[in-house]
Parts: structure tokens; sequence; C-alpha cells
């Protein structure tokens, strides 16, 4: 569990806010996608009591991560997790894993550079202070959020090992091995990630979110899939799923949205 972060007062605060009825948002990768993360919230619409969680990739790709930082930073209601993008953000900067591969490299062409666009003035000049605030920010972001019936993480969970036992890597990487477990890696929390977009990776219709096959005792499936490709052409929805009902909202960059009734157990 070495280099794992953990956030237990954000871990408090967002049980706190399912305990009392109250509505827990969680959504997936928001790629710089700043207009269809705004149109998101707008259209839930939060209460006071509500809580928002990011699921991490909160940057890269897209046009606006500067302001996506931003809001996450900003709002008291809200939370975030350590996707890939924002790790990758990290060792690149920090020169980590340099003997086994090109972090900086392998950043920028993932979406790197245009992040870096956005901390950029009119006049194309970087504006450093603002970027080290936030990749200071970045360090602090835990590698998954555990609340009594949940996980929340960035891409899933190591099948075979208990929570403590988790590799860094796969909770920000892994995908076939997680997607396909049949047995729940926690008896009694469902895991909710992002990293995988639906349509491409784990066989669903555009725009709707994945569920595994596979139950826990409480009929609710292992996980749910809630990256539908704010980044994606052809795509281009921003799900958020309430913990507390099932309920998905979506959000394009567009302004347009909707509303889907859904449920946390298999019928």
């Amino acid at each position: 569990m070495s280099g794992i972060v953990r956030n237990i007062d954000a871990e408090i605060e967002l049980q706190n806010a399912l305990d009392r009825g109250d509505r827990v948002w969680v959504i997936g990768d928001v790629h710089g996608h700043s207009d269809a993360l705004e149109n998101l919230i707008a259209e839930i619409n939060p209460n006071p009591g509500d809580r928002i969680v990011l699921l991490g990739d909160l940057i890269d790709r897209g046009p606006d991560s500067r302001r996506v930082v931003q809001i996450a930073k900003e709002r008291a209601d809200t939370f975030a997790i350590r996707g890939n993008h924002e790790d990758w953000a990290l060792k690149g900067f920090s020169g980590a894993d340099e003997i086994s591969w090109s972090p900086i490299h392998d950043w920028l062409i993932s979406g790197g550079k245009q992040c870096l666009e956005n901390y950029q003035n009119s006049e194309g000049e970087m504006n450093q202070d603002e970027w080290i605030r936030d990749l200071i920010w970045m360090t602090k972001l835990p590698h998954y959020l555990v609340l009594d019936d949940w996980v929340l993480v960035h891409a899933g969970l190591e099948p075979g090992k208990s929570l403590d036992e988790q590799n860094e890597r796969q909770l920000l990487w892994i995908r076939d091995e997680f997607h396909s477990a049949k047995k729940a890696m926690d008896p009694k929390r469902a895991v909710v990630f992002g990293h995988s977009i639906t349509h491409e990776v784990l066989g669903q219709s555009i725009g709707e979110i994945g569920r595994s096959e596979y139950l826990l005792e409480d009929d609710r499936p292992l996980w749910f899939g809630i990256d539908t490709g704010a980044c994606d052409s052809v795509s281009g929805w921003l799900t958020a799923m309430d913990l507390n009902s099932g309920e998905l909202v979506q959000a394009k960059d567009d302004g347009e949205t909707r509303r889907i009734a859904s449920t946390l157990k298999r019928k």
C-alpha cells in the first residue's frame, strides 16, 4: 500500500451525507471539458447537504483543464480523487520512473500538451506559479475513497486483493482483469469507477453506463463504470450517478442535458 493516499476526512463527510439522506453525486472523467462539468453541476442543482466526487482524470485532452481544476478546488461541496492523468503529470514533472519510461513525453502526447496550454496567457507565457500550485494540490488527491457501501476509485481494484493490499498502479490503470472479475473485491462494497469509456471498453451503447453482470449479496452489481466519454467525439456525455438513488444525470459541452431514471440493484 506504499504511496497510496487516503482522505479519511472526506470519507467521513461523504458517508455523513449519505446517512442524512442527502445526495452524493459521483462524476466520471472530465478531461478538461469544463463546460460539460458546469452544465452537469447546474443540472444536478445540489442542495446544501449534497456532495460531489470527481473520479479522477480532471485534466488533459479537453479545452480547459485549468478551469476544471479550479472548480474542484473552489467548490466546498466537491471532492476529487487521483486519476492516471493527474499521476502522469506529477510523475512527468518529478522525473519519477525516468529510467524505465519517459513520463513527461508520454503525458504530453496523451493530452498533457493541451493541459499546459490552458495555463498560458494570451501571449503564450506559462503561468508557472498557478501550475505549480495545482500540481501540489494533485499530490494530495486520494487514490480511492471508502464508504460503508462503496469504493470510489479511478480505474478499479485488483481482484483477489483486499483494499489494504491494492497496488497504486492498478488503482489508476487496471481494466480487463477488474472488469471480468466474478467475485467481489469487498463483499459489502460496490465499486464506482471511470477510466474506461463505456462504449469503447465495456460494450455499452453510447452514453450508457456499465454494470458488472455479477452481484453482491445485496443484489447490487460488483461495479458501475461511469466514464461515458466526455472527451470522446462520438459521445461527449459527462455522467453523474447519485449513490443514494442510482439516478443518472448527463451533460455535454453544448448545454444538452438529460436525466435517466435508474436503480442500484438488478431487476
